[in-house]
């Protein structure tokens, strides 16, 4: 059996030392609180609380900010509730609130006169505004001076990405892999000022509950030379720099040998023991567990998909303010608030209402739902209760015993409207125990009747603001954007919101990834070293952490290419190499760019990649000048070469030693001028008949005043002709050029519904996130201006797209799309799925000659569309919804050899019954 560590009166010091990271927003989350005994409070002039409770210590710390923050201590455990508030104010203020085992300065034991430490958790955290947080085990150790964490999760950053951070390997403990790092500090310390090393263990699969070893963390980075000395304290760490959050924790901390954990025994583990089991904390006086009046705030709620939420002062069942919900652009978004289970314990019964008001000039369904993970790990959907709403009227939804499903983990209750795009408000929000009555009558509180005050569902009256582009376009394309390593640690939420791929804009390039000293090192002339910079690692975590597909750019290029990379001995004194020794020089760079991605970042979905970059000339279509100074458009592949030869080189090694499911493209500008598009034209489709090239690249860096969109789609055309080639639109913007707002945003229309049209597209990229980042943004050419706003042309370029059809790629959002959240049209947990509603018989034939696959099935009766799923990374995914025979041949130039999951659904009667076409899927080949 594991000990309790029993009291040690001793006076702690400031630790003080934050992780840190440039600042970065972050995504807003909520969590309830429980009720506990001791609250503890600091503030600008109070800046820190220490001491011990019920055989715990604890400290709550900040620093630079105007803000108060509190710490409310657990009586039933080592837990404690937090809150905290350092976001943006110019102060770059910092937090902590630990609780835990401490011994203080000059303790004369390490870890191993002790027996091993565990730490049982379950933490229920958010943390919004800006910033980083973390949630760890955290502590010091003496003799040598060390700040050591074990992180269990973080929001946004993570010390894996300091540029100064040093890599020392990976362990296994607890079910996951931990990454070890170090780093060397100077500053503060529970010794004063001085010189420090961080030992840093960071879980991999990141979580929010279960058992640290945490001894077995002290043994690995003993393992690996990382002495661990004097214990000064091991304790559970909440911790935001420049940021604003919440966090529940409840905790056991051991010292001693034993199995709890886990398996539960006498101290209580996750799955029971005498503290765990089915035992909730009582509910305040009034019987509740917390209430929601909105009067101060949206507290803990936030929008559920794209909906967004504030308060709104003129429509209220009670008091004078609502939680008004908008900007819903599937039926399933809504406002929703996570429940910790330390409160709402699976398996116990509780009380569930709220009101809700609708305005749409109609009847419609609200419903209030919890969201769950069952105890295989999936995602379940459970009806709480659900109610027909006149418009206009305050109505009750209430459920006074509902009980949270055994064995439910990452709870959320949220609110909907299943049958409606509608705007709607949400106040009197009540959980409390079970049999307490709603507070809330249908009929009653107040309505302003001086507008609908909402969206009715049709497209002119949706909050387009908060349509991500990724979602508008899902049936037609990846939609992606240029980033820097600033972009993505600045404006995360933005960039997952909007877009599905990434190009690094400068990182990949080959002045940032060739290393000079190291290919010098190397010694043989001809194997160009690359590296893996800060700058590109930001991007490339950013990507994997996020699992957004990234296009490479660029490997060949006449410019931002180093000279010394041409010439002898990777010297920029040298002379300028010959053709046998560029060749291995280019397949070496190719094949080690290559490697090193896959090294750093095996799971990152690298989907394709601009081999060759800018190889014609503008004017007229020839290969570029050969001479040595790239930045004034001459080639020194051409120098070299005096032909196309490096080019068709550069794209049969790429195809040697990119992954096979990384597709290869020629990229250029003015791509649609007249001379320069047929020599594309001539050089891509001889490099596509050879096998190594898969696509063609059309930047589309364009004007109002040039080309027109019928030039642009003239290129579009004939480069679609080659048979099997995609196309991707990998760099656009649009100089405004003084035409009005509304011409510019007819004419970014005109492009896009070319690239639209064109079935060859695959992926449309904009050259930045808005237009203060652009390169062009004198000419303010992109879709969102300087602040991150939409304009006009946002608007209009959205409007190609049916608003039916957003988000359709993803089935498992449901809603209407029936995924496998259920939703009116039938997803895995509901709908009316009949064997009549679904194609059968469904046959495949092949092409071999263009990889190609085509599906054909009897026609279902009453249907007027059907939808092709391919299953991919989990999740099943909508290629199209537009099919009217029933027959489909997919793109051609598919992967052979690779095996795919496929569905098709029909619409019935506006129905589409998934759940039926999921379990008829068919397994495919290609050819």
């Amino acid at each position: 059996m594991k000990n309790y560590v029993t009291k040690r009166a001793v006076s702690a010091l400031i630790a003080g030392m934050m992780l840190t990271a440039p600042m970065t927003p972050m995504i807003s989350q909520s969590v309830i609180s429980v009720s506990a005994a001791k609250m503890l409070t600091t503030s600008p002039s109070h800046t820190q609380e220490v001491g011990w409770y019920n055989d715990y210590h604890h400290e709550i710390w900040q620093a630079d900010t105007p803000n108060s923050s509190t710490m409310t201590l657990h009586d039933n455990d080592g837990g404690f509730s937090t809150s905290w508030k350092c976001g943006p104010n110019g102060s770059r203020g910092n937090f902590l609130a630990r609780r835990g085992l401490y011994w203080g300065l000059n303790n004369p034991k390490t870890y191993k006169d002790y027996g091993d430490f565990y730490c049982d958790y379950d933490c229920s955290w958010y943390a919004g505004s800006s910033g980083n947080s973390r949630i760890c085990i955290y502590g010091w150790a003496q003799n040598p001076l060390v700040e050591y964490y074990i992180i269990e999760d973080w929001k946004n950053w993570s010390p894996a990405q300091d540029a100064s951070a040093q890599y020392k390997g990976s362990v296994t403990i607890d079910g996951s892999e931990y990454k070890i790092y170090t780093s060397a500090r100077n500053s503060y310390t529970i010794e004063g000022n001085k010189n420090f090393t961080q030992y840093i263990s960071i879980r991999q699969n990141t979580r929010t509950k279960g058992t640290i070893s945490v001894s077995e963390h002290f043994k690995a980075w003993e393992s690996k030379g990382l002495k661990m000395g004097n214990l000064y304290e091991v304790a559970f760490n909440v911790e935001g720099w420049e940021s604003d959050g919440q966090a529940d924790v409840t905790l056991k901390m051991y010292e001693g040998k034993g199995n709890g954990g886990n398996n539960g025994g006498n101290n209580g583990g996750n799955n029971g023991g005498n503290n765990g089991g089915n035992t909730a904390p009582n509910p305040d006086s009034n019987g509740d567990y917390f209430t929601s009046t909105f009067e101060s705030g949206a507290g803990s709620w936030e929008g559920r998909g794209s909906a967004s939420v504030s308060v709104d002062s003129k429509n209220y069942y009670a008091g004078s303010k609502s939680l008004f919900v908008s900007g819903r652009t599937n039926n399933w978004n809504g406002a929703s608030i996570p429940l910790s289970t330390s409160t709402f314990v699976p398996g116990n019964s509780y009380s569930f209402s709220t009101g809700v008001l609708q305005k749409s000039g109609s009847s419609t369904s609200m419903k209030l739902t919890l969201q769950y993970k069952d105890s295989s790990g999936t995602t379940q959907y459970d009806e709480v209760n659900s109610a027909t709403a006149s418009s206009g009227v305050w109505t009750k939804l209430e459920n006074k015993s509902y009980t949270i499903p055994s064995g439910a983990s990452d709870l959320i209750l949220y609110v909907e409207a299943p049958d409606s795009l509608t705007d709607f408000y949400i106040d009197n929000v009540q959980a409390s125990k079970a049999g307490k009555a709603s507070s809330v009558t249908t009929g009653k509180g107040t309505v302003d009747s001086s507008s609908s005050g909402g969206n009715n569902g049709g497209s002119s009256n949706i909050d387009t603001t908060n349509a991500g582009l990724k979602d508008v376009f899902s049936t037609e394309f990846k939609v992606g954007t240029a980033v820097s390593s600033y972009e993505v640690s600045s404006h995360p939420d933005f960039i997952r919101k909007h877009f599905n791929s990434i190009t690094p804009e400068n990182e990949l390039k080959p002045d940032n990834i060739l290393d000079q000293n190291a290919s010098k090192s190397y010694g043989n002339n001809v194997n160009p070293q690359v590296k893996l910079p800060s700058n590109l690692k930001t991007i490339l975590d950013f990507a994997v952490k996020n699992d957004i597909p990234v296009r490479g750019h660029t490997l060949i290029w006449h410019s931002q290419t180093p000279d010394w990379f041409f010439r002898q001995n990777f010297d920029s004194n040298g002379s300028v190499v010959s053709q046998s020794v560029m060749d291995q020089r280019m397949e070496n760079f190719i094949k080690n760019t290559f490697a090193m991605i896959k090294q750093n970042y095996p799971t990152l979905k690298l989907y394709a990649y601009d081999v060759v970059n800018e190889a014609f000339e503008v004017s007229n279509g020839n290969l570029r000048q050969a001479g040595m100074n790239g930045a004034y458009g001459q080639s020194p592949y051409m120098a070299i070469y005096g032909n196309d030869s490096y080019m068709q080189k550069a794209f049969a090694y790429a195809r040697k030693y990119a992954p096979s499911d990384c597709k290869l493209f020629y990229n250029d500008f003015n791509e649609y001028d007249d001379g320069k598009v047929t020599s594309i034209y001539n050089f891509c489709k001889k490099v596509h008949e050879a096998g190594n090239l898969d696509g063609i690249g059309m930047q589309s860096h364009l004007g109002t005043n040039y080309p027109d969109a019928s030039r642009y789609k003239n290129a579009l055309d004939l480069f679609s002709s080659i048979p099997g080639i995609e196309i991707h639109v990998t760099e656009l913007d649009v100089m405004q050029k003084g035409a009005s707002d509304s011409a510019f945003a007819s004419y970014y229309k005109g492009i896009v519904q070319n690239i639209v049209n064109c079935d060859a597209v695959t992926s449309l990229t904009w050259w930045g996130t808005n237009d203060g980042m652009s390169w062009r943004k004198s000419d303010t050419p992109l879709l969102f201006d300087s602040s991150y706003k939409p304009k006009q042309a946002y608007t209009s370029v959205i409007s190609i797209i049916p608003t039916d059809l957003w988000g359709k790629t993803n089935g498992n959002n449901g809603g209407n799309n029936g995924g496998n959240n259920g939703g009116n049209n039938g997803g895995n947990n509901g709908g009316n799925n009949t064997g009549d509603t679904y194609p059968t018989n469904i046959k495949v034939n092949y092409s071999t000659q263009y990889h190609q696959v085509q599906f054909t099935w009897d026609k279902v009766q009453g249907a007027d569309k059907y939808g092709i799923a391919v299953y991919l990374a989990g999740k099943w995914r909508v290629q199209t919804s537009n099919i009217t025979t029933n027959s489909y041949v997919t793109p051609k130039n598919l992967t052979p050899g690779m095996s795919y999951k496929v569905a098709i659904a029909a619409r019935v009667n506006g129905n589409w019954d998934t759940a039926n076409a999921i379990n008829n899927a068919v397994n495919v080949t290609v050819r």
